[in-house]
């Protein structure tokens, strides 16, 4: 019935819209921020009609692309959705170890509801992209409100436009994916403990985080658990970063370390079985890999397994591997966000110590730059463990603190903007080298076009070439500093 599903979506579009005008109002109907919002929902709503409409008729053939599917976790659970809508059940059956293909059942829960009340007569799975895509822009908002009281407004529209329009935020926001509830309610956090620290505590901010952290829990008891951690230990640090001394600060990091250490240590025998069972399903999943891996030691086979997860979606691999075109078309288009990303947080490693010098009072600046800094690769080290190296699970779990990473990359484009540091753009040509040899091998071995260097060969020409890049950069560094010293 297509009028049936015509209201349906116009309702759901109009409740999305009427939230998201108020939320926006609400944080101070700033033009730059409607734009994002707006660009945020359009691209994920586009993008969700045009993948539903163009996998069955050029994608694999395959159950969930013949039904307009990116990601198979989302195909089976909405069918069990349309399943439990469908019966007189209780929707809380969602929650029941009944149903396999929702660990937490929140997802589950809320696509039944949405086919129960919107969509009885037929299996739409367009209404639950609507929803998706409203709560990803929501979160953009929360976001920027939170930063706009710590941070130049350019690393605010930074932040705010990397997270409308980051690739893998995108896809996750155009499918039916749990994900971005995790974005909304990690930026709504953020939010509430801005407001708390700021000494804003009406009873709206105490509901919104209670419902923020009930809400996670609900999705993903781990993911709750890891936002709830890092909001503690990083006002933890703000609430004594008036009040102690450089003797106390340096305990402080130390106690944190400690702490990292302490939870890593009570995780130990859980991540360990968990990387030894998703390196093996990588190591059965590609060829290449075992290949590679036969003449290595048992060992240093995770290690090196989680070296590869941090490279996935791996961009030579999406230029070159054959594959429908529109398979090629997502495969570069994650990659390429990812590989605009890595650059900044490896670079922002070594430049986040120097907050200082570019803003005046920015202790608490750099205090929450590091204790965020820290979180994201000890996040990105959990979920390339936790998925090994697979292109799909690995980049998923990453982009659930992409809040996070949108705060770091937008501070490191400031930085760069003020200071010109060259090593960002030597760090740029260090991926370069890393690429390009990568492609040329992928077209050898795909195409013939180029003969197919030894791969133990291209490892140890890329790895001498980025030293040369970083001695060579070390060097007229110094030689640059020499020449100032002698002219003054």
């Amino acid at each position: 019935d297509f009028w049936q599903g015509f209201w349906a979506a116009s309702l759901l579009f109009f409740l999305v819209g009427v939230a998201l005008y108020i939320v926006w109002h609400r944080a101070g109907a700033e033009r730059a921020l409607g734009w994002m919002m707006l660009t945020a929902f359009l691209v994920r709503i586009v993008l969700g009609v045009v993948l539903s409409w163009g996998l069955p008729q050029f994608g694999y053939d395959e159950p969930p692309q013949r039904a307009g599917f990116v990601f198979f976790d989302a195909f089976r659970r909405e069918e069990q959705a349309w399943t439990l809508a469908q019966s007189d059940e209780s929707l809380f059956r969602a929650f029941s170890d009944e149903f396999g293909t929702d660990q937490y059942g929140g997802m589950l829960s809320l696509s039944a509801a949405i086919y129960r009340n919107f969509s009885r007569d037929a299996f739409r799975p367009g209404l639950v992209l609507i929803v998706v895509a409203g709560a990803f822009s929501l979160s953009i908002p929360f976001l920027v409100s939170f930063l706009r009281r710590r941070f130049d407004r350019r690393i605010v529209l930074y932040a705010g436009w990397i997270m409308a329009l980051y690739p893998e935020g995108v896809l996750l926001g155009a499918s039916q994916m749990r994900e971005a509830f995790f974005i909304l309610l990690i930026s709504l956090l953020l939010w509430t403990a801005g407001k708390w620290l700021a000494r804003e505590k009406h009873y709206a901010v105490y509901f919104i985080g209670v419902f923020s952290l009930i809400g996670l829990m609900v999705f993903s008891f781990r993911v709750a658990i890891s936002a709830l951690g890092f909001l503690l230990i990083w006002m933890w640090f703000e609430w004594t970063g008036n009040k102690t001394q450089s003797a106390w600060r340096i305990i402080q990091w130390i106690v944190l370390v400690i702490v990292i250490i302490a939870v890593l240590l009570g995780l130990q025998d859980w991540l360990v079985e968990v990387a030894q069972w998703d390196t093996l399903q990588t190591y059965r999943s590609s060829g290449r890999i075992q290949f590679h891996l036969n003449d290595i030691v048992y060992w240093l086979r995770s290690p090196l397994i989680w070296i590869y997860g941090i490279f996935q979606p791996f961009l030579p691999a999406a230029i070159v591997h054959p594959a429908p075109f529109i398979w090629r078309g997502i495969a570069i288009f994650r990659a390429l966000g990812w590989y605009m990303v890595l650059p900044l947080l490896v670079f922002s490693v070594f430049r986040v110590w120097k907050v200082d010098s570019l803003e005046e009072q920015s202790s608490a600046k750099k205090q929450f730059l590091v204790i965020t800094l820290l979180f994201i690769w000890v996040w990105i080290g959990i979920s390339t463990i936790r998925a090994g190296g697979g292109q799909w699970d690995n980049p998923r779990y990453r982009t659930i603190f992409l809040p996070l990473m949108a705060v770091i990359s937008g501070w490191c484009l400031y930085y760069y903007q003020q200071s010109k540091d060259k090593w960002l753009v030597r760090v740029l040509l260090i991926e370069g080298i890393f690429l390009g040899f990568f492609i040329i091998w992928y077209l050898g071995r795909y195409y013939h076009l180029l003969p197919i260097l030894p791969f133990e060969f291209m490892i140890i020409a890329i790895i001498v070439l980025s030293l040369g890049v970083i001695v060579t950069g070390w060097l007229l560094d110094h030689n640059q500093s020499n020449e100032i010293a002698t002219r003054d």
